[in-house]
């Protein structure tokens, strides 16, 4: 396969920055408020810091061998019956992500702004427009992200500081200690696949300019969407509560009527809603990118290209039959996606596992002979 070498340091950061609070903060932070209440906010603490710490141990493996994919060379490790497993799983497992993405958004935009509009009609153009960028190379997401995460994070880096005032809260004291050692494990628990999901980054280390330093880049990436994602929370907490947060389907969107800019902006809802958008692309645009790479990995086709739109087709018949409704779907991410995420996040390392295996087995056979 074609080694680039064209995803600069700034644009790894910048999409892991994006990727970490794109589709948690529309999604996930009400379900954690309603399950985990004030706990939450060590709930993304200690997720961000374990799902980071994964992503950072695959890195370091991939590193090794900076201008090959392992996808190409990982038969040689683990043989090539379990890499084209791996390969298969990881590939099912992102497609279905992508799938899970271009769902959540039509489920969230079709009732509120197209009402009139074939739910199945959204999901063709969006994927369209992924598959269309995806189709210009996984780096051209990465300059993509460039181009508009500074809009994106521009927006919610400031929006804390329109609610300085009135942020003088009671409810600060629920934030300093841990009520429910059982709810903060489970949402931990669930919240780490999400920061892990970026293992993927590890299967395309050519595509970086600056391997060494891709670790760091996705650390501070990680960080600064960290930042994004508790101060969301924080607010969201400080102004609805745990209890309304969670019955609310989209409360980061409810949040916006508390503040207006100014005597000309009242309403936020259309901005917020586009920063959504954006980042929601953006994390469905990588994501089956990689899931296609893989598939073209797979089955030794030489140019993912060639089945970029083909496989944008299954993704969008397998969002459309995911679930019935946005209640089923939710139900399914807090209950066994997080161990089907972790275990195909963790095939990974059975390359760093076999390889280190290995190397001590040749260790003591040297000895021994």
């Amino acid at each position: 396969m074609r080694q680039e070498h064209t995803v600069t340091g700034t644009q790894l950061g910048a999409l892991v920055f994006v990727f970490v609070f794109s589709t948690t903060i529309a999604f996930l932070i009400g379900p954690l408020a309603e399950h985990a209440s004030f706990d939450g906010v060590w709930c993304i603490l200690l997720g961000a810091a374990v799902g980071t710490a994964i992503v950072g141990g695959a890195l370091r493996f991939a590193v090794r061998q900076p201008g090959s994919y392992i996808g190409d060379y990982g038969g040689s490790i683990v043989g090539q019956a379990v890499h084209r497993f791996i390969l298969l799983f990881s590939a099912f497992f992102f497609l279905y992500l992508s799938a899970f993405i271009l769902r959540e958004f039509t489920d969230f935009f079709v009732p509120l702004y197209l009402r009139e509009t074939p739910a199945v009609a959204v999901s063709i153009l969006v994927m369209s427009a992924a598959a269309a960028l995806a189709h210009s190379g996984v780096s051209a997401v990465f300059r993509f992200c460039q181009g508009v995460f500074i809009f994106i994070g521009g927006l919610f880096l400031i929006k804390p500081l329109l609610f300085a005032t009135p942020l003088d809260s009671p409810m600060w004291h629920g934030f300093t200690r841990i009520h429910d050692a059982g709810a903060l494990w489970e949402q931990t628990y669930a919240l780490i696949p999400w920061y892990g999901e970026l293992v993927m980054l590890a299967y395309i280390m050519p595509q970086f300019s600056t391997a060494r330093h891709a670790r760091r880049a996705v650390w501070i990436g990680a960080i600064a969407g960290t930042y994004i994602l508790l101060s969301e929370f924080l607010l969201m907490m400080l102004f609805l509560g745990p209890k309304l947060s969670g019955a609310i389907m989209y409360p980061a969107l409810e949040l916006s009527g508390f503040l207006h800019l100014g005597d000309f902006v009242y309403n936020l809802d259309a901005l917020i809603v586009s920063i959504w958008f954006a980042g929601l692309f953006i994390k469905l645009s990588i994501v089956f990118a990689i899931g296609t790479l893989f598939v073209s990995q797979a089955l030794s086709v030489g140019d993912s290209r060639l089945i970029t739109f083909p496989v944008a087709a299954f993704v969008v018949a397998l969002s459309v039959v995911l679930a019935r409704n946005p209640v089923e779907l939710a139900k399914y991410f807090e209950g066994s996606w997080a161990t089907f995420a972790l275990f195909a996040e963790g095939l990974f390392f059975l390359y760093p596992l076999v390889s280190w295996a290995r190397g001590l087995l040749g260790r003591r056979g040297g000895r021994s002979g």
